[in-house]
This record gives C-alpha cells, structure tokens and sequence, in this order.
C-alpha cells in the first residue's frame, strides 16, 4: 500500500493497492467490471472465489477503492465467467493487466 491510501480510513487511491491489502487474505480473487460487458454504468468490484463482494471502487466524484463494510451495499453472486465481466486475478501480475485499463489517466476502458 502506497502512501496515498489510508486502509484505517477504508480508502485506497488505486485497484492494486486494495489489492495488495486483500491478497495475503484472498490470493485469487477476480474482478467483476461491468464495463466489460457494455453496461450503461460502471461497477467495478472485486471478489473472493466464492463470489463475495471484498472491495467496491467508489462513484464518482469520488477517487479510489474501499473494502466492503456492509452486508447490504452489495450484491454476492456465483462467479460467471462466461457472463463476460468477471476476470480471475490469480496472481499479482495478472491483476496489474487487468487494472491497466482504468488507471488514473486511462482514456477509455
């Protein structure tokens, strides 16, 4: 985690760093990006294999990642790989590919 993040504050300025909190934890995880799939919206989440929402990029105007709080602020599901939005993170390298196309200053998705 970089110096930007403040994980006591629940706020973590990019995909890779709430990554790096959680892999220790969940050392596969996937990315649901709704994006990927031609949604009018975006929502972008990660998840544990089970499907469990673990973190939720914040709405703009609002920067960044936070880990999960509630129970009712999202939705677990059963991992879809075929639904198209869903991307297995099996190791560090993997996600780093899959989060460069919403980085800061990334031009589209």
């Amino acid at each position: 985690m970089c110096d930007l993040c403040r994980a006591d504050g629940n706020y973590f300025h990019s995909a890779e760093c709430v990554y790096d909190q959680l892999v220790s934890e969940y050392p596969v995880m996937w990315l649901r990006d709704s994006t990927r799939i031609g949604a009018c919206y975006t929502l972008r989440e990660l998840l544990s294999p089970e499907g469990m929402v673990l973190a939720i990029q914040n709405a703009p105007p609002v920067t960044g990642w936070r880990l999960r709080m509630w129970y009712n602020e999202a939705t677990d599901e059963e991992i879809d790989p075929l639904r198209g939005d869903c991307t297995e993170l099996p190791s560090r390298t993997d996600a780093l590919l899959a989060f460069e196309p919403f980085r800061e200053g990334a031009t589209s998705v």
